[in-house]
């Protein structure tokens, strides 16, 4: 069934994610393989529990009643753990130490120039959902911004970004290639592009360092040279998605699974 074009603000993450299309986060998979994309089922880890608990602290504090803490340590607690889990299937359990830190970097990022700025800007909202089909390939597309700005300066796309290691021009460079920020990012526009025939005048990567304790922070623009690379390898992945979806074929590979490499004689 087509998507109607929409733009929808405060949708439960539940419901927009029980709605069919093709995201971000399945174009990045789809970028290293169709058939890991298509099987692979999200595993939740200390990493992104984190990540998750800082997003909803800087951006979507409804969302903070699906945390909580427990100690990791200590008679009882791993029992204690294990009956909070049950109960609570869909929530993120924290360790103390994990907490602390998400509340640290948190605090971090909104004393962030730019970033404040940006929550301050007129027509600013939180956890945007976005509806639409291809134009031309007629499958159903969605995508979730962080933060959409409308008004003031033009249209402004934010979103936020936990980082594990220390902050750096080169491991940003490699990382924002690797992880598929830049596709991200060129998907949000596409789907503005096509509900509203509308571009963004800014589209910005807001980072906070998680593991260190100084939760450095940096706000990361792409120059349109490398928007443009990526809007050229999306493409690509819309027009393979097609194929995949008119075929009910993903080949590639998928991680998880035994592998069998050909590696010749030369080894």
């Amino acid at each position: 069934m087509p998507n109607k074009n929409a733009i929808i603000s405060g949708l439960p993450a539940k419901e927009y994610r029980s709605r069919p299309g093709a995201n971000a986060s399945f174009l990045k998979k789809f970028a290293i393989s169709p058939l890991y994309a298509a099987n692979d089922d999200f595993e939740s880890s200390a990493a992104t529990d984190l990540g998750e608990y800082i997003h909803a602290l800087t951006i979507d504090p409804a969302s903070l009643e699906n945390f909580a803490c427990l100690p990791t340590t200590g008679e009882g607690s791993k029992k204690a753990r294990d009956a909070w889990r049950a109960e609570h299937p869909d929530g993120v359990l924290l360790s103390p130490s994990a907490m602390d830190n998400g509340r640290n970097a948190a605090e971090s990022l909104k004393k962030n120039a730019h970033f404040k700025a940006l929550m301050a800007t007129e027509g600013v909202d939180t956890e945007v959902s976005l509806f639409c089909d291809h134009p031309r390939f007629g499958f159903p597309m969605k995508a979730r911004i962080d933060i959409l700005a409308k008004g003031g300066d033009g249209i402004i796309i934010g979103d936020v970004k936990s980082y594990g290691k220390p902050l750096t021009k080169k491991s940003l460079f490699w990382d924002i290639r690797d992880r598929g920020y830049d596709i991200q990012l060129v998907h949000y526009r596409r789907c503005l592009q096509i509900i509203g025939e509308c571009s963004p005048d800014e589209m910005a990567l807001y980072f906070v360092e998680s593991e260190t304790k100084a939760h450095d922070t940096a706000k990361v623009i792409l120059d349109e040279g490398w928007l443009a690379h990526a809007e050229h390898r999306l493409d690509e992945y819309y027009r393979l998605y097609a194929e995949c979806v008119e075929s009910d074929v993903y080949p590639g590979f998928n991680f998880g699974k035994p592998l069998t490499l050909s590696l010749g004689d030369t080894v």
